[in-house]
């Protein structure tokens, strides 16, 4: 009888094999794999559906046959997707794409994710912090228009005003002005992020800089909690969804500047999918952040009280990062092989 330890030494590598090339397959499997690489998820599924046979005869350790069980599991529910995905309603595949794929696409380039947020973290504590070493550098700093008043005045005119938006007409047109300035701010940030890595960074840099700088003129005037209140609820989907988009320019740059052993066009066609995805979780983002903008923020404490407003925010900023970076449907991918 062949040894239980001999029998799994020999085929680790082919089932770690398969493991990465099912992890791969999570977001647009043709494109992503290649017609090698299906070819290569088949052949190591039916290995491994061989070894698990095999391998219930030779042992009951429930570690190695709850492995083997799982692998095969997840292969045959990805290729059954696979072969039946040419009949799939549209609304399944819409479903599908902002369910699971867009999530895998920010969670396969987190690297990119991590960059992109820190280089906005990183400018909005350079420009609050100079201005809150010195005020007087906040003309330097910030762009003119927003000197048109002081702070603590626009609040007290803005609380003491009839309210901006009176209709739902009104919320739909300003809201469409709003996001469509963020889709060009977006679309610049990816495309500088693609174009040169370095460029990308910056925009994200500058953008929190212009943040950080009125964040701290707020401050300093005594009404943050207006800020926070007025800013809040669009800006915990706006800011996120600008470098998630620079995000996605960089994952990019890398594809084209550091292909490894690929060609730079190999590289960006396997990249793409990845990248349509992530740019279509901002798109969408971006579109809901304008209509809250154009509707929701612009109440002020006389219609909804700052509490809310703030709570309000703090809700979709985490909503939005447990959508996008909490793991999801582990159970389903490990779990038992069909009968």
């Amino acid at each position: 009888m062949i040894d239980i330890e001999r029998f799994t030494a020999e085929r680790e590598d082919r089932w770690r094999r398969f493991g990465e090339l099912l992890d791969r397959a999570e977001v647009s499997p043709e494109r992503e794999l290649g017609p090698d690489g299906m070819r290569e998820l088949l052949r190591l599924y039916r290995l491994t559906a061989a070894d698990l046979n095999r391998a219930r005869s030779l042992t009951a350790n429930p570690e190695i046959l709850e492995r083997l069980n799982a692998l095969a599991g997840r292969g045959y529910r990805f290729l059954y997707r696979a072969r039946k995905a040419g009949g799939e309603r549209p609304w399944d595949r819409l479903a599908r794409l902002f369910t699971s794929e867009i999530p895998a696409a920010f969670q396969r380039e987190s690297w990119a994710v991590v960059v992109a947020v820190a280089a906005l973290l990183a400018g909005a504590l350079v420009g609050a912090g100079a201005i809150l070493a010195r005020p007087s550098a906040a003309p330097e700093l910030i762009p003119a228009g927003f000197f048109t008043e002081s702070p603590r005045e626009r609040v007290e005119r803005i609380e003491k005003g009839d309210e901006r938006i009176a209709s739902v007409g009104q919320a739909a047109v300003f809201g469409s002005q709003l996001y469509a300035n963020n889709i060009r701010v977006s679309f610049l940030a990816f495309g500088l992020g693609a174009l040169t890595l370095v460029g990308g960074i910056w925009l994200l840099f500058y953008n929190g800089l212009l943040l950080g700088a009125v964040a701290a003129t707020y401050y300093l005037d005594g009404v943050s909690v207006f800020f926070l209140a007025w800013v809040g609820p669009h800006g915990a989907l706006e800011l996120p969804a600008i470098a998630l988009a620079g995000a996605a320019g960089l994952a990019a740059g890398r594809a084209f500047f550091f292909p490894g052993d690929q060609s730079r066009g190999d590289s960006l066609r396997a990249a793409f999918p990845r990248l349509f995805r992530m740019l279509a979780g901002v798109m969408a983002t971006l579109v809901v952040a304008g209509l809250i903008e154009g509707s929701f923020s612009q109440f002020s404490a006389k219609t909804v009280p700052y509490a809310l407003k703030i709570a309000v925010a703090a809700v979709l900023f985490v909503a939005l990062f447990a959508y996008l970076f909490l793991p999801r449907a582990a159970a389903a991918r490990r779990g038992g092989a069909p009968p």
